[in-house]
C-alpha cells in the first residue's frame, strides 16, 4: 500500500472517530436534557392541576374536576393521569394509548427516554383529601430527539465531507513531491538520471528532494567518468594516436580474435594499404602536410569501411594501413578493391601527387595464420606497387567464389528445403551453471558439402535475405522450445531452457520483420519469455530506434536482449546509456590471454563496473583456458562462453 493511502486511511479513521464521537455526545446530551425536561414538566403540571382541583375536591364537584382534568390531559403530553382519594378510591383516570409518530422503532429501542412520574397531595384546608398521580408521555420527547439527531447526522456528514475533501487536496499537493521523488527514482533504475526541479516548501520533503537530485547527479557523474575513463584506457590501449584509427597491437587482437571465431568468423579478407615513400612527401610538402596525409587516409579507409558489418581499420607501421574485413568472399573483396583503387585515385589527384599508396588484399579461411594472412597482403601489395601509380591487387587464393546469384539461389534452397541444422552452446555463469544457450546453424548445400554459417550469414544480409533467415530460426527454436516438458532440477529452472537466437543488423531495421516477430511472440507467448535475442554492437549502432523498439518488444513479452561484441566500435559508450539491454558481450579480442594484457584488464574491469551500474549483466565469449576463465571471473563477469566449456551440441 502506498503511503499516500495509508495516510488517506489514517486520517479516514480518525475523522470517523471524531466525527462518531462527537454525534453520539450531542445525541446524549439532548437525551438528558429531554429526559430532565420531562421530568420537571410532568412534575410542575402535577403540582398546578393538584392545586386548581382542591377546592373542587373540597365541595365533591365530581364534574368539574373532570372537565378540570380533560383540559390538562388532553394536550397529549402525559401518558396517564388517576386522582384517588386517601383511602385509594379512583375518582378521575386517564390513559393515553396513542402511538409514537414519526420516530423509527430500532430508535425508540436502542435509545429508551424513561417516563417520569410525579405525585401531588391535594389538601382541603389542614386535611388530604386526595392523590393525584401524573405520568408524562415520551413521544414528542422521542419526535424532538429523532429530529435532532437527523440534522445532526447531516451537519456531521456534510462537514466530515468538507473536511474530508480538503484533507486530501491538501495531502495531494503535500505528498506531490513524493510522487516526482518515485518517478525519479524510477528513472534511475531505468538507467536515466533526472533533476527534480520543482522543491517543495515543506522542510523534510525538501530534504528528501534535494538528496535524490544529488545522488542523481551524482550517479550520472559516475558513469560518465567510468566511460570516459574506459575510452581513455582503449584509446591509450589500442589506438593510434595521430589518426585515431586502430594500432598494430588492437589489430592483432581483432584479427586473432575473429580467426578464433568459430561460429561467427573464421574468414575473411585483409587489405593492406601503404604510403609510396612517405620521406619524399615530407621532405617536398613538410611533415605537417606529411601527417595530414596520413590523417587523410584513415578517414578514407573508415569511410570506405564503414558500411561493412564488423570491418576494422588500422594504422599497423608509420606508413602502412589495414582493413579487416570479415566473411567477405573472393567477389566481394574485389569489388572492395576497385573502390579502394577509386578512392586512392581521388587522393592523389587531391593531394596533386601522381603516386600516393598502394593496396593489396588477401582473401583467408578459417584455418589461415596471422602470419600466413599478413603474408598473402604483403605479396599482393608488391605486385601493386609493380602494377602501377595507385594501384590495388586482391588475391582469391583458392577460394570457391560464388556470384551473388548463385548464393541467393542456395540460401533460398537450404531456407525452403530445411537444411539448416540448429546446435546450441551454453553461456555458463561463474557457478557453471546454465544462463542460457545460443543458438548456432550448421549448412549443407546440395552436394553434402558444409557451408560456414558466419559467411551464410553474412550473404543472406547482403543479398537482403536475412530477414527470411531469422524468422526460419526463430520459428525453429521456438517450435523446440514448445516441445519441452518443464522441470525443476535445476537451481533456477526458468533458465534452463532460455535459448539465444543471433538477430542480423537488416533484420532489426526491416519493418515487416518487426510486425511480424510482434505478432509471432503474441501468438507463441509462453516461449516468448524463454527467448534472448542476440544483437552485434555493429548492428545495434547503425539504428538506435529500431533497437530501442525490439529491446521494448522482447520486455513486453518477458524475453531478454543481448549486445554482442561489445566493444569492436569506438562509440559503444555513447548509446549503452540509451538502451536498456540485459546483458553486454565483451568482444574476444579483449578476453583473449587476458592474464597476460594489463591494459585490457583496466578497460574490461572499467566496462564491467559501468555496466553493472547499468544493471545489466557481462558475457565473456571466446573463453578457452581455466586461466582465461579464472581471470574474468575475478573482475566481475557474470558468465562466459568458450569451447574450453564444450563444443556447440545438436539442439535437443
Amino acid at each position: 500500500m502506498t503511503l499516500s493511502r495509508q495516510l488517506i486511511l489514517l486520517i479516514l479513521m480518525i475523522f470517523i472517530l471524531l466525527f462518531a464521537g462527537t454525534f453520539w455526545a450531542g445525541v446524549e446530551n439532548t437525551r438528558t436534557f429531554l429526559i430532565l425536561q420531562l421530568t420537571t414538566q410532568t412534575q410542575d403540571a402535577a403540582d398546578a392541576l393538584g392545586l386548581s382541583l382542591a377546592p373542587h375536591m373540597k365541595n365533591r364537584d365530581l364534574a368539574a374536576m373532570d372537565t378540570m382534568v380533560n383540559a390538562v390531559f388532553d394536550s397529549g403530553y402525559y401518558q396517564s393521569l388517576q386522582l384517588q382519594t386517601m383511602s385509594g378510591k379512583t375518582l378521575i383516570a386517564r390513559r393515553n394509548t396513542s402511538r409514537i409518530e414519526g420516530v423509527p422503532s430500532w430508535f425508540i429501542d436502542h435509545l429508551t427516554l424513561p417516563t417520569p412520574q410525579a405525585d401531588s397531595i391535594i389538601t382541603t384546608g389542614w386535611k388530604q383529601a386526595g392523590r393525584l398521580t401524573l405520568q408524562a408521555h415520551p413521544g414528542y420527547a422521542y419526535k424532538k430527539l429523532w429530529d435532532m439527531s437527523v440534522a445532526m447526522l447531516r451537519w456531521s456528514l456534510l462537514a466530515f465531507g468538507l473536511s474530508l475533501i480538503a484533507t486530501l487536496l491538501i495531502l495531494k499537493a503535500i505528498l506531490k513531491p513524493l510522487g516526482a521523488v518515485e518517478r525519479q527514482a524510477l528513472a534511475i533504475g531505468e538507467r536515466k538520471f533526472p533533476i527534480e526541479k520543482h522543491i517543495p516548501r515543506t522542510r523534510e520533503l525538501k530534504r528528501v528532494v534535494l538528496a535524490m537530485n544529488s545522488m542523481s547527479a551524482k550517479l550520472e557523474q559516475f558513469i560518465a567518468k567510468l566511460s570516459e575513463r574506459a575510452e581513455q584506457l582503449r584509446k591509450q590501449a589500442h589506438d593510434d594516436e595521430l589518426t585515431g584509427l586502430m594500432n598494430r597491437r588492437g589489430f592483432e587482437a581483432r584479427l586473432n580474435s575473429l580467426l578464433r571465431d568459430k561460429e561467427r568468423g573464421g574468414a575473411g579478407a585483409l587489405a593492406v594499404i601503404r604510403i609510396q615513400d612517405l620521406a619524399a612527401y615530407n621532405r617536398q610538402f613538410g611533415h605537417q602536410a606529411g601527417s595530414d596525409l596520413l590523417i587523410s587516409l584513415g578517414k578514407l579507409l573508415n569511410r570506405l569501411a564503414e558500411p561493412v558489418a564488423g570491418a576494422t581499420t588500422a594504422r599497423i607501421t608509420g606508413t602502412d594501413f589495414a582493413v579487416i574485413l570479415p566473411l567477405f568472399d573472393a567477389n566481394a573483396a574485389t569489388e572492395f578493391g576497385t573502390s579502394l583503387e577509386a578512392a586512392i585515385h581521388e587522393l592523389a589527384t587531391a593531394q596533386q601527387v601522381e603516386d600516393i599508396a598502394h593496396a593489396g588484399i588477401a582473401c583467408f579461411g578459417p584455418d589461415s595464420s596471422l602470419g600466413a594472412i599478413l603474408s598473402d597482403a604483403d605479396v599482393a601489395l608488391s605486385q601493386a606497387e609493380h602494377q602501377g601509380a595507385n594501384a590495388c591487387v586482391t588475391l582469391t587464393g583458392d577460394s570457391k567464389a560464388m556470384g551473388n546469384e548463385a548464393w541467393k539461389t542456395v540460401i533460398v534452397h537450404v531456407i525452403e528445403n530445411r537444411r539448416i541444422g540448429l546446435l546450441a552452446q551454453d553461456i555458463l555463469t561463474q557457478q557453471r551453471q546454465q544462463m542460457y544457450r545460443e543458438v548456432l546453424i550448421r549448412i549443407r548445400d546440395e552436394a553434402g558439402e558444409a557451408i560456414s554459417p558466419a559467411l551464410f550469414a553474412s550473404m543472406a544480409e547482403r543479398l537482403n535475405l536475412s530477414a527470411r533467415l531469422d524468422r526460419y530460426i526463430i520459428e525453429q527454436a521456438t517450435e523446440f522450445l514448445e516441445q519441452q516438458p518443464a522441470t525443476s532440477s535445476a537451481p533456477e529452472p526458468e533458465n534452463r531452457h532460455k535459448l539465444g537466437i543471433k538477430i542480423s543488423a537488416r533484420s532489426l531495421s526491416d519493418a515487416d520483420f518487426m510486425r511480424w516477430l510482434e505478432s509471432y511472440l503474441t501468438n507463441h507467448a509462453a516461449a516468448a519469455g524463454l527467448l534472448c535475442f542476440e544483437i552485434s554492437e555493429y548492428g545495434l549502432l547503425q539504428s538506435v530506434n529500431a533497437a530501442e523498439a525490439l529491446i521494448d518488444l522482447a520486455h513486453q513479452h518477458g524475453g531478454k536482449v543481448v549486445m554482442e561484441h561489445f566493444g569492436s566500435r569506438l562509440s559503444s559508450f555513447q548509446t549503452l546509456r540509451r538502451l536498456k539491454l540485459d546483458y553486454i558481450k565483451l568482444d574476444g579480442s579483449y578476453t583473449h590471454n587476458i592474464t597476460g594484457q594489463s591494459d585490457n584488464r583496466f578497460f574490461l574491469q572499467t566496462v564491467i563496473d559501468i555496466a553493472h551500474g547499468l544493471d545489466m549483466q557481462v558475457i565473456a565469449e571466446h573463453v578457452e583456458t581455466e586461466t582465461e576463465f579464472r581471470s574474468l571471473t575475478s573482475l566481475g563477469v557474470n558468465a562466459v562462453q568458450g569451447y574450453y566449456f564444450g563444443e556447440p551440441a545438436p539442439l535437443q
